[in-house]
């Protein structure tokens, strides 16, 4: 399937994600930061978040080469939210290689991924464009608000539905949304048309953090296997299991580790109601993004990059549904 995709993408923009440069620019940098960053948190990976922020620039007719700035910005942001989840998450490997936190040490880890995020704002600065800082700002905010509520649940045992996706919007679908309508800022589009590209971005991103918790259960997830689980903390599957097991909640909630209740239970059925779950969001995607065609102004709908596009984000969609790793 993710050979199916790469094939409908336009060959400047798959070139430009897979070729991004990940340097930190400053020239302030100690090359043991950047060498720690280039072999943990920034190498690798699939490059989605930058590819669908230059594939979503196109759809807004923006030049390839215009939107690589901000593509490598979300990217870097990705790599900083990493480097501090690793320590947060007592991680121990992350793409068959040491985590950051093993590889140098849980405090070069957290600056690390500070000077990482702020290379990203003034990187963004230097482009001139403040709006895009600014909303770069709110997504850093997020992120960090993600972790704080995660952990907040963690300690008081207290989650609902709500909370499991306030969770995810903070830490997965804010980045998402800003791949989204960062190419409308930059093409500088009606306010309508950046809050429609915001809300596909908002719904992609819990979908693919839904589809993400579901990895977990399948051991074919690239970090340490069922880690969140082990460190006494719920994603959707385990929520939604312990609902369908008011005994095992009841448990939970008086003092009982998680991990031990899971065991070696059946999560097939919960695993299935998270998968649906993603799906609907999936479906609200789809329906933005043709509301979102008909609501551009004519010129870009007829230009050829906008066209190009939209066969390559429905792939993504597509994906984001049927994800094995």
């Amino acid at each position: 399937m993710l050979v199916e995709l790469l094939n409908t993408i336009q060959k400047d923009i798959l070139k430009a994600s897979q070729e991004l440069n990940l340097n930190i620019e400053s020239k302030n940098c100690d090359d043991a930061i950047n060498s720690l960053l280039q072999r943990t948190v920034l190498l690798g990976g699939k490059r989605l978040r930058p590819l669908l922020t230059l594939l979503m620039g196109s759809f807004f007719n923006a030049d390839t080469k215009s939107m690589i700035p901000f593509a490598r910005a979300i990217e870097m942001v990705h790599g900083a939210s990493l480097a501090h989840d690793d320590v947060i998450d007592l991680a121990t490997q992350r793409r068959d290689a040491p985590s950051i936190n093993v590889d140098a040490s849980n405090k070069k880890a957290v600056l690390a991924g500070d000077y990482l995020l702020a290379d990203v704002i003034v990187s963004l600065a230097n482009t001139g464009n403040l709006e895009l800082v600014k909303q770069m700002s709110y997504v850093i905010q997020d992120l960090a608000l993600g972790e704080w509520l995660q952990s907040d649940a963690k300690e008081s045992k207290v989650y609902t539905r709500k909370i499991i996706e306030n969770i995810a919007h903070k830490k997965t679908a804010s980045v998402m949304s800003w791949c989204c309508f960062a190419g409308a800022i930059v093409q500088n589009m009606p306010s309508n048309i950046t809050k429609y590209a915001k809300e596909l971005g908002f719904h992609l991103g819990i979908a693919f953090q839904l589809m993400d918790d579901t990895l977990d259960f399948s051991g074919l997830n690239q970090k340490d296997y069922q880690l969140d689980l082990k460190n006494g903390m719920l994603n959707s599957v385990v929520y939604e299991w312990l609902e369908l097991n008011p005994e095992k909640m009841k448990s939970f909630v008086e003092g009982e580790d998680i991990y031990t209740l899971v065991g070696d239970d059946n999560l097939s059925d919960a695993v299935a109601i998270v998968q649906t779950t993603a799906l609907n969001h999936l479906e609200k995607c789809k329906e933005i993004l043709e509301l979102l065609q008909t609501e551009l102004p004519a010129d870009i709908q007829e230009s050829s990059n906008h066209k190009q596009s939209i066969v390559p984000i429905h792939c993504i969609i597509e994906y984001m549904g049927g994800r094995k790793f």
